[in-house]
C-alpha cells in the first residue's frame, strides 16, 4: 500500500516520542538494509495506524514508496488504543519510553481494563480479569515502579515538561 496514504493515530504523539539519535539512525538504516519485515497494522477501513508509526516515518524518510500493511477490523476505539499501546511498549521496552507518557499509557490501560485500586472495577462477560499486580507483570515493573509512573502523570505540566525534557529525574 502506498505508505502516503496511513493515517497516524491522533493520541499516538500523546502516548508515544519519535525515535531519535543514535537510534534513529540504526533503524533507518536497518529498514534501508533490510525493508520493512513486520507489515504496519491499520485499522479498517480508515487506514488509521495502530502499529508501525515509526516504520512508516522511515519509509517516508527514505523515499519509500510502498509497504506492506494488515488491515484489522476493530470493535471499539478502546481495543485499537489498547493495542497500539501495548505493541509500543512491547516493541520498545519500558526503559526506551518518555516516563511522562509511559504514565499515560498506564492509566490508560487501568481505564481500559476497568482497573479501580489495584483490582477490576467491572468484568465484561467472559473477559479476562486484569488487575494492577497483572499489568505491571505485563510491563516487567514492580507494582511500586508502576505506581511511580502513574504518579509522574499528576505533577504540573511544567514538572512533566521537566522530566520530559531531561532537566530533573523521574525519581526526583
Amino acid at each position: 500500500m502506498d505508505v502516503d496514504k496511513l493515517n497516524p493515530h491522533p493520541k499516538n504523539r500523546y502516548f508515544f516520542d519519535d525515535i531519535d539519535g543514535e537510534p534513529w539512525v540504526a533503524f533507518l538504516e536497518s529498514i534501508k538494509t533490510s525493508g520493512v519485515i513486520e507489515p504496519i497494522i491499520v485499522s479498517a477501513p480508515d487506514l488509521t495506524i495502530v502499529s508501525g508509526h515509526q516504520r512508516v516515518r522511515a519509509c517516508q524518510k527514505l523515499g519509500i514508496k510502498q509497504v506492506a500493511v494488515e488491515e484489522r477490523s476493530y470493535e471499539s476505539e478502546d481495543e485499537i488504543l489498547k493495542q497500539l499501546i501495548e505493541t509500543n511498549i512491547r516493541q520498545r521496552g519500558v526503559g526506551n519510553t518518555n516516563a511522562v507518557k509511559l504514565g499515560r499509557c498506564i492509566k490508560e490501560l487501568e481505564r481500559i481494563y476497568g482497573i479501580k485500586n489495584g483490582r477490576p472495577e467491572k468484568v465484561a462477560h467472559n473477559e479476562p480479569v486484569v488487575t494492577q499486580d497483572d499489568l505491571a507483570e505485563q510491563l516487567d515493573v514492580s507494582k511500586a515502579q508502576l505506581k511511580r509512573y502513574k504518579s509522574l502523570t499528576d505533577l504540573i505540566p511544567e514538572l512533566q515538561d521537566a522530566v520530559q525534557s531531561g532537566q530533573i529525574t523521574a525519581t526526583t
